[in-house]
């Protein structure tokens, strides 16, 4: 994967991905039955994506930190302090 910083408060990432060419299937009412009894079956996997997830999100704010990204909230707090100090240096000319 690639991080690249675009702006104070962003990053782009490039990530490998296969290419996937279209498939057609034919399902039978049999099929779809057990599919539907095997996947109300396989909850736990569901929940092992999730965090699968959960953990990428959490690495990207991991190499978001490194790229010293920050909160608009942040950001525009910031602002407001350089603005403050700004006029308090006008003030005491």
């Amino acid at each position: 994967m690639e991080y690249i910083k675009t702006s104070e408060s962003e990053m782009e990432v490039t990530k490998d991905a296969p290419i996937v060419e279209p498939i057609k299937t034919v399902y039978s009412i049999d099929f779809l039955k057990e599919q539907e009894i095997s996947i109300l079956k396989s909850m736990n996997e569901q929940i092992t994506q999730r965090q699968k997830e959960l953990d990428e999100v959490r690495a990207l704010l991991v190499e978001a930190e490194k790229l010293g990204l920050k909160t608009k909230e942040v950001l525009q707090s910031e602002k407001v302090i350089i603005e403050e100090i700004k006029l308090e240096e006008v003030i005491n000319k």
